[in-house]
């Protein structure tokens, strides 16, 4: 598993019992970077979890097959994720240059901004 992975849609996550003080929900927002701290542990009758933390945020446990559903759903991004993204759409507003095609030039140009502008910050987070 990627030790960073990058919001790309946001989403909420429910920690902890709701019968617990410990009880929060946790908003995930674009370009926001959830990093994967240690090792995966499993808890008796609740399932598998992980340490992580949302940017540069305090430490928290998150369940590994809500990570999975969020990625599988592209919600979060891994950094060849991010990669391939941007190369697609770098060759997206070549095509529609070359094409003259204003419309699909600036959908393009603008997904590919948005994915730049959060791609250089994941190399930061170590």
């Amino acid at each position: 598993m990627e030790k960073i992975l990058t919001v790309l849609e946001p989403f909420e996550y429910e920690k902890g019992n709701t019968e617990c003080s410990c009880h929060e929900i946790v908003q995930l927002q674009y370009g926001d970077y959830l990093q994967i701290l240690e090792d995966p542990f499993y808890v008796e009758n609740t399932g598998w979890y992980i340490a992580v933390r949302i940017n540069e945020g305090n430490p928290f446990y998150m369940s590994i097959p809500f990570i999975d559903e969020k990625y599988d759903e592209r919600m979060l991004y891994t950094k060849l994720d991010l990669d391939l993204a941007i190369n697609y759409h770098e060759y997206r507003v070549e095509q529609s240059l070359i094409a003259k095609n204003k419309e699909d030039f600036f959908l393009h140009k603008e997904k590919l901004d948005s994915l730049t502008n959060i791609h250089p910050k994941m190399c930061s987070f170590k």
